[in-house]
């Protein structure tokens, strides 16, 4: 959004001619990122949730782009302009992670492990598969989402139908969590290294973990936190 405008009036025309040039963009060029474009032109600046909404799906559909394949996931699964289905959201976050964007890998993982099933009330549930889900959880870890390594060493350290208990690997992907801020990874990082469990025991890790966990709780405190589904 450009910045230093005089007058209400020439923010909106600025707004109307980007309007404009997404469409020509999606609709003329074909192109599909200025598609992409004009979906979140629909969804932030017109709050027209249900032709966004189609913007997404059919840049998703026609042209495999893995951004509005997310985004339309996410729209289904919180029924934003079109009809809440689990099982369409399911769908088209495994699109977007076919196409490598990691947010729809961490989606997946999170729904075929997640036992919190009330999430999923009012609409198709999917059903749990932690194998399945564990895999997707690993590779938006190694793809650059540190919750999702802190999801998966959950797994391990937990274990779940055919997922054996495996605290060495627990360990390493606390370790990538907790590198990429996650609090929750650390705080396990510490008890691990006070115990030994999965690691060679360090009183001195130990601290060090619990302090940088300390660390992160207190940084989080002062920032505002962004819900799972908003992530664009």
């Amino acid at each position: 959004m450009a910045f230093g405008f005089k007058t209400e009036e020439e923010a909106q025309d600025y707004l109307e001619r980007l309007g404009v040039e997404y469409k020509f963009s999606c609709f003329k060029e074909k192109n599909a990122e200025g598609c992409h474009l004009l979906g979140d032109y629909l969804e932030a600046v017109k709050k027209d949730f249900e032709n966004a909404a189609k913007v997404y799906k059919s840049n998703c559909d026609e042209r495999n782009y893995g951004k509005s394949c997310f985004k339309y996931g996410n729209f289904r699964y919180l029924g934003k302009g079109c009809d809440r289905s689990n099982l369409a959201a399911f769908e088209h976050y495994k699109k977007a992670c076919d196409d490598n964007f990691i947010d729809g890998c961490l989606h997946l993982g999170v729904m075929l492990t997640s036992e919190d099933r009330s999430f999923k009330e009012g609409s198709e549930k999917v059903k749990l598969d932690y194998p399945k889900g564990l895999k997707y959880l690993e590779k938006a870890c190694y793809g650059g989402k540190p919750i999702a390594c802190y999801f998966a060493s959950s797994l391990y350290i937990t274990g779940k139908e055919d997922i054996p208990k495996d605290r060495t690997k627990a360990s390493k992907l606390s370790q990538i969590a907790c590198d990429g801020g996650n609090v929750y990874a650390c705080m396990n990082l510490s008890r691990m290294y006070k115990s030994g469990d999965g690691v060679e025991k360090n009183e001195e890790k130990a601290n060090l973990y619990k302090e940088k966990a300390r660390e992160i709780r207190d940084d989080m405190k002062k920032k505002p936190t962004i819900g799972l589904q908003q992530h664009t």
